[in-house]
């Protein structure tokens, strides 16, 4: 397909095909490098038992967490590999008619998203915020 001589007569067209070949490729390349690394684990594991090694048992356990880690994060990329999944997105949160408890809540839920989206390597950017007039009520 990449071979085919009038595929740049159309360059938009060809630069997505060529982002979409290289994107399986990487894909790919990540499958097969997680497979041998299982391989070499699985390996690692046979060797200690046979030893007895509780040391190297204990290393190769850590690097499978590592390898589980990875896999998780390459399964969530391929879930979101649509058109409009790289793009931004707007979250607004509402606390609704429950008084100085939701504003509270919606607080707390707000600053759990940011911190997650930091962690996950998300950049943060808040647009605009209502401030909350907390009453002491002296019943």
């Amino acid at each position: 397909m990449t071979e085919d001589p009038d595929l740049w007569n159309e360059p938009d067209k060809a630069q997505k095909l060529m982002r979409e070949r290289q994107n399986f490729i990487d894909q790919v390349d990540a499958h097969d490098a997680m497979s041998t690394e299982l391989k070499e684990n699985i390996e690692l594991i046979e060797l200690a038992e046979v030893e007895a090694d509780e040391e190297i048992l204990q290393e190769v356990l850590t690097a499978l967490q590592l390898l589980k880690n990875r896999a998780s994060a390459k399964e969530l990329e391929a879930l979101l590999n649509g058109e409009a999944d790289g793009n931004d997105t707007f979250l607004e949160i509402h606390a609704g008619a429950g008084g100085t408890e939701s504003c509270d809540w919606a607080g707390m839920i707000s600053r759990m998203y940011v911190r997650w989206a930091e962690r996950s390597g998300y950049k943060v950017e808040l647009q605009s915020e209502t401030p909350v007039m907390k009453r002491d009520l002296n019943l």
